[in-house]
């Protein structure tokens, strides 16, 4: 049976001195640092601690615990690692011999290729769709001798494709039309003899996307395709339920490859939005920024969410000082607001995020040390207020500034940051060393109220419904 919190609260090291043994006293101190460490550790959630709503709940994957995992199998010692070996290939012998009185397989091969056979039949699409439009698609230059081909030249048909898309909107009507256009390419003969014949557009080969093609002969139209996006990574759904939905909602037949295919393509189209997106960043007069947890393929990366009032940028890498300087470019004049994190520290022209240094004070005013959870609430307090007094002072500015008002309350702050620095709890003097660091920063908003105390609520939005494709 666990201690209670209210038992723990009793248990100090004056009490554990009045116990007669020396070595159940030392016993006792350690059993009582581990007690209440567990005790903080299963009261952490997303209000006290700086962490994503999915670390809430104890069956939730994170990258920590991915992390723990990976260790743990690799803490196996090489002699262990070595049996295993041994016996997997005396095993493997054994199943290569054969069984006294059993023949060995003696069936020889068809002789024939793997997978599909010359001249079988193939698959094509099985939904035929009524025709809407049509789109004829002609070469305007004889591509021997370069002329001018005359439209009224004598032209023939050679390939074509279909392309599903969603119909314009008609003004007065709700939902939506989907429209089938028949695009043909011609052949086309000049005055010289040759026969020129149009193509369909496709992009220069790119080596940041070698297995994504993008062309004008698609079967999913933009606006279509638009809509493919949107369910994927808005919706989060996966490529199989988009799949069912456009089905039994549009009675539109799409296989899973082509709808993958459609978000990849999308992705690499909508990439030159990025350099857009990049210098009304950097334009801003405040940028939000944060970085979560991004696991991708076994590998933990990071996504980065650079917020303005009309913009959101979305990167996906490294969680490195590099990372963040690539996107900004040259630089960023305007007010950065971030977290802790030392990365930010950087740019000298910030903010802090005061509900991101509430959630740490409300943990340590919720330790199970008295100690530490008194020094908590006492410094949770004082932020109240200066928060409180910075509300008041953006509707009715005081004669006097605030930090003249509240100068014995700062100079409190600072008196229980400086001593506790040094403090033998870690989560303590982390704390309050982060204050000290950051502390003209921090305070900033005291000094001028009409500055923001807190990061944009969109951050935290985008993390969880990422609706960029760039990254893709």
């Amino acid at each position: 049976m666990h201690l209670s919190k209210h038992d723990l609260f009793q248990m100090n090291d004056e009490w554990l001195k009045k116990l007669p043994a020396e070595l159940l006293l030392e016993v006792s101190k350690r059993l009582l640092h581990d007690v209440k460490e567990l005790q903080d550790r299963l009261n952490q959630n997303p209000d006290n601690r700086s962490r994503p709503p999915t670390g809430q709940a104890p069956w939730a994957k994170t990258a920590d615990s991915e992390e723990q995992s990976g260790a743990a199998d690799e803490s196996d010692t090489a002699d262990a690692a070595a049996a295993r070996a041994t016996g997997s290939a005396t095993e493997e012998t054994e199943q290569a011999l054969p069984v006294d009185g059993q023949r060995s397989s003696t069936k020889k091969g068809s002789g024939r290729r793997p997978g599909k056979q010359p001249g079988s039949p193939g698959h094509g699409r099985s939904q035929k769709l009524a025709i809407t439009a049509r789109c004829e698609h002609r070469p305007e230059f004889c591509a021997a001798c370069a002329a001018v081909l005359s439209a009224d030249a004598a032209s023939q048909a050679y390939p074509a494709w279909d392309e599903v898309d969603i119909a314009p909107q008609v003004e007065g009507l709700i939902g939506l039309a989907f429209s089938v256009t028949r695009h043909t390419l011609l052949e086309v003969s000049c005055s010289c003899g040759h026969v020129s014949r149009a193509q369909a557009w496709r992009a220069p080969a790119d080596g940041q996307w070698e297995k994504v093609e993008l062309g004008e002969w698609r079967l999913v139209g933009p606006r279509l395709a638009g809509v493919i996006v949107l369910l994927a990574l808005r919706m989060r759904l996966s490529r199989a339920s988009i799949r069912e939905l456009l089905m039994e909602l549009f009675e539109l037949t799409l296989s899973t490859g082509v709808i993958d295919e459609t978000i990849r393509e999308a992705g690499r189209a909508s990439l030159p939005l990025e350099d857009a997106l990049v210098a009304d960043i950097v334009q801003a007069a405040q940028l939000h920024v944060d970085e979560t947890s991004w696991p991708e393929s076994g590998v933990l990366l990071w996504l980065w969410a650079l917020v303005t009032t009309h913009t959101t940028l979305f990167l996906i890498g490294p969680r490195s000082r590099e990372m963040l300087e690539n996107a900004l470019q040259d630089g960023f004049p305007g007010l950065l607001i971030s977290d802790g994190y030392g990365v930010y520290r950087a740019w000298e022209n910030r903010l802090r995020c005061w509900p991101h240094l509430m959630r740490k004070l409300r943990g340590l005013a919720e330790s199970s040390d008295a100690r530490v959870s008194g020094a908590g609430q006492e410094m949770e307090g004082i932020m109240k207020t200066l928060m409180a007094a910075i509300y008041a002072a953006r509707i009715d500015p005081p004669p006097e500034g605030l930090p003249v008002r509240y100068a014995n309350e700062i100079e409190r702050l600072r008196h229980l940051c400086e001593a506790h620095q040094m403090d033998d709890h870690s989560v303590l003097h982390r704390v309050v060393r982060e204050f000290l660091y950051d502390w003209d920063v921090i305070l900033r908003p005291v000094a001028e109220p009409m500055l923001s105390t807190y990061q944009n609520k969109v951050i935290h939005r985008s993390c969880k419904h990422v609706i960029d494709v760039a990254f893709l």
